[in-house]
């Protein structure tokens, strides 16, 4: 079965900062191997991007920790 892409399966995530308090999500994958392989690519091909890793906990663990 072939789920929906959502931060819910997906939540390593990279941004790239557009200014200190604003960051844009550029993709998203299951697993954080894959966006640190993603990101050196970006920062190859785009040295001054800016680009960071996050990771954004499924919406079930956010309301278990109030966030």
């Amino acid at each position: 079965m072939i789920k929906p892409v959502s931060a819910q399966n997906q939540p390593w995530a990279i941004a790239r900062t557009v200014v200190i308090t604003q960051s844009q999500i550029v993709a998203r994958f299951a697993n954080r191997q894959d966006a640190e392989d993603h990101l050196r690519f970006l920062r190859r091909t785009i040295p001054n991007g800016g680009f960071e890793i996050m990771f954004e906990p499924p919406d079930d663990v956010k309301e278990d920790l109030n966030i």
